[in-house]
């Protein structure tokens, strides 16, 4: 048995225990140590330290842990576990990541970098949402890790107004697909 199946198997024991510090601790140098082709073990490394960290009242490592797991792998028991403790509001988290994304890229790349009118709020408001309905109804996010989809997410490249006149992007919108993003024209 190698030392990261060794510490793995420690963990588990702290866990069932209760002794959650020395459960950190090992399922913590287990992670670092298993070899990254073994995605169903880290999977399982990583729920288990989600577990850990959900029962020290840590929530916000116990979602990224369970987040890593899915991300391992898609069928592990992270996946029920967040549908579970986010029924639906995966999509508003997801959404609310993704027009955040969105409007700092617009903000930056904007001279003046602020919204001068409710007119041009509403305007951009109005474009990002436009692509993040053609994101939900391509589904590309289904199956996807937090990691993923911020990938995802920045990936995409909306046609800001100031996006022609400084950069001469090609507006694919004459082709019927909003998003410039490989697999999602329904023509492929």
């Amino acid at each position: 048995m190698e030392s990261w199946e060794e510490e793995f198997t420690q963990g588990k024991k702290c866990l069932t225990r209760k002794d959650l510090r020395s459960a950190l601790k090992y399922l913590h140098s287990s992670i670092k140590k298993c070899p990254v082709e073994k995605e169903t073990e880290l999977s399982d490394m990583f729920y288990h330290l989600g577990v850990v960290f959900g029962k020290l009242g840590s929530i916000i490592p116990a979602i990224k842990s369970l987040d890593a797991s899915v991300c391992a792998s898609k069928t592990g028991p992270a996946v029920s576990v967040l549908n579970r403790m986010f029924p639906g509001d995966r999509l508003a988290n997801d959404k609310s990541s993704f027009f955040i994304l969105q409007l700092a890229y617009y903000l930056k790349n904007k001279k003046s970098g602020k919204i001068k009118s409710p007119a041009e709020g509403d305007m951009i408001i109005d474009l990002i949402s436009m692509y993040w309905e053609e994101i939900v109804d391509s589904a590309i996010l289904k199956g996807k890790c937090q990691s993923e989809k911020i990938l995802i997410f920045n990936s995409i490249s909306i046609d800001f107004p100031f996006s022609k006149a400084v950069t001469g992007v090609y507006d694919s919108t004459e082709m019927g697909q909003i998003i410039p993003f490989p697999g999602l024209n329904k023509h492929d």
